[in-house]
């Protein structure tokens, strides 16, 4: 039934999607227009020049420089052919604008002219200010300076079909020959747009463009910016929706900034593509099979991970069959205090060193003062016979055990695996880890009970850490030990405590199998016997990471069974 609701959804996602249109659209009737271009944002090229100039002797600009870089950039992630230039002269101008006209007319079907900085309308001809004109004097800019239309011109006898002209030119700066400036002598003046053409203009007439504060774009440029990177918008739409943002947000000035469009384009060009972008409709019905997909291939993995599972759990219980018992050695030599001792596995090979833990009895909790809330009350507690792993767990031991069982490997943040402690593993990882050890070796493996682990780490001593009150130097690996190590040491870089257990305090925070309790009330001597989600369980240790505090032996830290992090590890006990 899934299979055959799969089948319609994707057939209606594929009858929904439209075939791209061409970028020059066209009416049902104008098969024999001669002007009609067809398909120009794909078959042919596209070349642009793209001029910055803001190093004006009489006012230099905040941003041309940012206009045009990142014009230029954009312009190039459309596929066009990029002449980018900054802080030209005159007759540098002139040679750009001939050199460009070259380009376009060597097969160009799409051109495009950027310019930001100075513009002046004098006796209603548009002039591009170059760097090197002394002053807006009106003879000197006649002279000296672009002719907008001369611009425009050569694009139109170039050949190519669409030509965009953006002039980003209308900002203010002092008049020589008009002291008493009026509005009229801002602005540039209307200009003609021939066929195939459309001018978008900073500002309309006796209006100034804002330059925008330093460092960034100016007002029109960014929001031009932004639009032209958007599918499903033609040309007129971009500066259609230009003008609207930038008419919104100078609708407070004095003179308000409308940004204003000579238009002779012959159908829609789109910068990207003028596919518009899909309805609700269609992302819903998009979404929907995306999620059919997720759990589908959910499924496929759970079972492809049950198979390798079971594939493996077949394979070691072939390997138990063709095994040799292990020999146990006598009782007394077994459980003799401080003995160091490994199982063997199902493959022959050793697990981890294990340390002989003797029974008895401690005072559990903040028995020096000074602790926190969650070490009380300070109780007597009884410790029956275990052992315990007398290193953390190694990236070498865990790899070992995920490479049986079909497990990801966890991340060792680039600082090292082989026999340092293993990090970023859960507390269902470390259960898991001890189960499978109880799988290979017929031993009870499992993590230790909290009261287990501060007995364990005490050794009999009474103080905040196994050797003393003071923190000391080169006794463990926190972060104000006093060690040469930045992150995670290799285990057994530093003296063991009485119970020749290493690396018990510092190093990593270590996972019990305690349920946490804010007050000791009894759980800290059992494993819990129910797990889910919100069960929070306590971790014990301190660790590279952390303060001398977190170090203490009587210290609680509590997380969720599925945290993971950098400075997180475990040891195994056994019965």
């Amino acid at each position: 039934m899934k299979s055959k609701i799969w089948r319609v959804l994707l057939s209606l996602l594929l009858l929904s999607l439209t075939a791209c249109e061409s970028d020059i659209s066209r009416s049902p009737d104008d098969n024999d227009d001669p002007y009609r271009a067809i398909n120009v944002h794909h078959t042919g090229k596209k070349i642009a020049l793209v001029i910055g100039n803001w190093a004006y002797r009489f006012k230099p600009l905040n941003n041309p420089q940012n206009d045009a870089r990142e014009m230029t950039q954009l312009l190039r992630q459309l596929g066009f052919e990029v002449i980018h230039k900054e802080n030209l002269g005159f007759e540098q101008m002139e040679d750009e604008v001939i050199k460009f006209k070259l380009r376009l007319m060597d097969k160009g079907q799409v051109g495009l002219f950027y310019f930001a900085g100075h513009g002046l309308e004098v006796q209603k001809e548009n002039y591009l200010l170059p760097t090197d004109l002394r002053k807006p004097e009106t003879q000197l800019v006649k002279d000296k300076s672009i002719r907008a239309q001369w611009v425009v011109n050569v694009m139109e006898h170039s050949g190519s079909k669409v030509n965009i002209v953006i002039l980003d030119a209308c900002r203010t700066f002092p008049r020589p020959d008009k002291p008493r400036a009026t509005s009229e002598d801002y602005g540039l003046a209307a200009m003609s747009a021939p066929k195939g053409t459309i001018i978008g203009f900073a500002t309309g007439s006796g209006q100034i463009a804002s330059d925008g504060k330093k460092g960034g774009n100016g007002l029109y440029t960014g929001h031009l910016l932004k639009f032209m990177r958007q599918a499903g918008l033609s040309i007129e739409e971009v500066f259609k929706k230009t003008r609207q943002q930038v008419a919104w947000e100078t609708r407070d000035k004095t003179v308000q900034q409308v940004p204003w469009v000579s238009n002779s384009l012959i159908g829609d060009f789109c910068l990207v593509s003028c596919t518009k972008p899909k309805s609700n409709q269609e992302k819903i019905l998009q979404a929907q099979l995306e999620q059919e997909r997720r759990k589908f291939e959910k499924e496929r993995r759970k079972l492809e991970k049950e198979r390798r599972e079971k594939a493996a759990l077949q394979a070691q219980l072939e390997a138990l069959k063709n095994q040799p018992k292990p020999v146990q050695p006598s009782q007394s030599k077994e459980f003799s205090r401080g003995k160091v001792f490994r199982d063997r596995l199902a493959d022959g090979s050793l697990g981890p060193e294990m340390v002989w833990i003797p029974a008895g009895s401690f005072r559990m909790g903040d028995i020096q003062g000074g602790g926190d809330s969650d070490e009380q009350p300070v109780h007597e507690v009884s410790v029956g016979r275990f052992a315990m792993g007398r290193y953390e767990v190694t990236f070498a031991e865990y790899d070992k055990f995920a490479e049986a069982t079909g497990r990801e490997k966890p991340d060792d943040r680039g600082w090292g695996r082989g026999n340092r402690p293993v990090i970023m593993v859960s507390w269902h990882d470390a259960t898991a880890y001890a189960e499978w050890l109880s799988q290979q070796t017929g031993q009870q493996y499992r993590l230790p009970t909290e009261a287990e682990w501060e007995y364990a780490a005490r050794a009999g001593t009474k103080t905040k850490y196994w050797w003393g009150n003071e923190i000391g130097s080169n006794k463990a690996n926190c972060f104000f030990c006093q060690n040469r190590f930045k992150y995670t040491a290799p285990v057994g870089s530093f003296a063991p405590n009485p119970f020749k257990l290493y690396d018990i305090l510092g190093n990593v925070w270590e996972w019990t199998c305690s349920e946490y309790e804010s007050k000791y009330a009894g759980k800290e001597q059992r494993c819990a016997k129910k797990y889910n989600k919100n069960n929070r369980l306590s971790l014990r240790g301190g660790s590279w990471f952390g303060g001398t505090s977190g170090m203490r032996s009587a210290d609680r830290n509590v997380r969720r069974p599925a945290y993971r992090d950098g400075d997180l590890g475990f040891r195994v006990s056994r019965l």
